[in-house]
């Protein structure tokens, strides 16, 4: 049986991660005990951690082998990884990535590139079950998230851009889910509370998409997603409300990343997500700030069709004294919008979106047509079919809120 192409349905249902994951302060610097047993090395390492003692660290261990390293300066670029594996010469050993999603998904690219000879579209379409070339080698991946947000280095799915038209170059398999992860809670204390919540915001879409998905969710992933959500809201209210930015704050918001990322990978991500990859291709925003902008009108869509769903999380959220008086869906959303206000996202997203008005028509075309692609979401996963007059209207409501009308 191929486990790429097993996907749960009513009668059947399968959770799966081929992972490690280990979480403490000072855990990250087991990383440099496992890299020194290769013999050829790629650390890919984001620009606010190449000066570290980390990245230091790492390099000192791998220095008797062949170690070849690429600091990502932004988002991850499909040209950049083929230009650094033609520097490495040859497929390495193990492949390293110290930082958030676009680090990971750098590295991750590397080991699809080794397996596949390509990193555009494995998994997805005519390359759904690709098998890996003859004879290719998988190298070892060893992940060291420093954001709490995406999960991708537990993550199936993996997300690059081709440099020109800045279009996504994507996929999705389960081979590049990281083979060691290591969650260090310190490398979280610089990050600004405007990061930190676009981060936290992302890992609870993950678990939100993956609670309410019609027939693909399963009880694995609602266990995660009942643990998850309340989480991650309660570390972020004690971090953003309350000013208890510490190990612990930390520790609980790399956790649920990671679950978030482990949950995701066993369904598929819904409208909110296409809108969002749609809006992120047309603006400066974050992946979490356009998922964001249609959070509100997606659940307000929804919320009809899912109201077992939304008793049992706010059943699970008001065991939190903080939550205690949390009676419908509107309130998490309310509470979310609170804290986009607070952390300046909120208007950080409304400029944005103001800037795209002289092409207003075009951007919301953009958005339905990659909604509108995905027939199995709209069709079938979706809590309720979503037809063209619901997307568009959907579409319509969530730009305008944030100043964009068509």
């Amino acid at each position: 049986m191929n486990i790429e192409t097993f996907f749960n349905n009513d009668e059947a249902k399968r959770f799966f991660f081929p992972g490690k994951v280990f979480i403490g302060s000072g855990v990250a610097e087991r990383a440099a005990e496992l890299i020194s047993q290769y013999n050829s090395i790629a650390i890919v390492v984001d620009r606010a951690f190449s000066n570290s003692l980390l990245y230091e660290r790492l390099i000192e261990a791998g220095k008797e082998g062949g170690l070849v390293t690429w600091v990502v300066q932004g988002a991850p670029y499909a040209q950049d990884i083929v230009e650094f594996i033609g520097r490495m010469g040859e497929i390495p050993d193990v492949v390293v990535s110290i930082g958030g999603g676009s680090a990971a998904d750098f590295a991750k690219s590397i080991i699809l590139h080794a397996l596949f000879g390509t990193i555009d579209g494995i998994g997805v379409g005519n390359k759904l079950g690709l098998e890996p070339k003859a004879g290719a080698k998988r190298p070892t991946y060893i992940a060291i998230p420093t954001t709490a947000g995406s999960g991708a280095e537990a993550s199936r799915y993996f997300v690059t851009y081709d440099k020109h038209t800045h279009g996504k170059v994507y996929g999705k398999t389960w081979q590049i889910v990281a083979d060691w992860i290591f969650l260090d809670p310190k490398y979280l204390a610089a990050m600004p509370e405007s990061t930190l919540a676009a981060c936290a915001f992302d890992a609870f879409l993950h678990f939100f998409e993956t609670f309410v998905a019609k027939h693909e969710r399963s009880s694995f992933g609602e266990m995660f997603s009942l643990d998850g959500i309340p989480r991650i809201m309660k570390a972020l209210d004690d971090a953003i409300n309350h000013g208890e930015r510490n190990a612990k704050t930390h520790e609980e918001l790399l956790y649920a990343a990671t679950l978030a990322g482990m949950a995701i990978s066993n369904v598929r991500t819904g409208n909110i997500h296409e809108a969002a990859g749609a809006l992120l291709e047309l603006t400066e925003l974050s992946h979490p700030e356009t998922l964001f902008v249609f959070f509100r009108d997606a659940v307000e869509q929804y919320v009809k069709a899912i109201e077992d769903r939304e008793n049992l999380l706010l059943s699970h959220l008001r065991l939190l004294p903080v939550f205690a008086e949390f009676s419908s869906l509107e309130d998490v959303v309310l509470w979310w919008e609170k804290i986009f206000l607070k952390t300046g996202l909120d208007a950080r997203i409304r400029k944005a979106i103001a800037e795209l008005k002289p092409s207003s028509y075009k951007v919301h075309d953009h958005v339905f047509q990659r909604v509108y692609s995905d027939k199995v979401w709209i069709n079938k996963e979706s809590p309720l079919p979503l037809d063209e007059k619901e997307i568009r209207r959907f579409i319509e409501r969530s730009l305008n809120r944030f100043g964009l009308s068509v």
